[in-house]
């Protein structure tokens, strides 16, 4: 699942004011970028991990307003469901299969 957005920050590289920042699961939880709006196309995920990109994206990031806030909560509802479609089709999938072979029809 996606990590949550925590405010905008303009793209350097396409000038997209729609980037979206992020903060990495690992330990040192840096912050990094992701810009899927640009005018030639998304730029990607921008990760900058030293320090003076670490403070390029805490000076330049702005919170969300109330209108991106509620666009990231439904983004990440959405998600979450597809994540969790997946996991039941899955067991879905290995039970019927588990089944099938114990009460299989052997009609074959």
């Amino acid at each position: 699942m996606g990590k949550a957005v925590l405010g905008k920050i303009t793209c350097p590289h396409c000038g997209s004011t729609e980037a979206t920042v992020h903060e990495q699961a690992s330990r040192s939880a840096r912050l990094y970028y992701r810009c899927m709006d640009g005018p030639h196309g998304p730029c990607g995920t921008i990760q900058c991990t030293l320090p003076g990109g670490q403070k390029f994206i805490r000076d330049n990031m702005r919170p969300l307003n109330g209108v991106e806030i509620d666009e990231a909560a439904h983004e990440a509802a959405e998600v979450a469901r597809e994540e969790q479609t997946k996991v039941a089709e899955k067991q879905s999938k290995r039970k019927s299969g588990l089944l099938d072979a114990i009460f299989g029809d052997d009609d074959e």
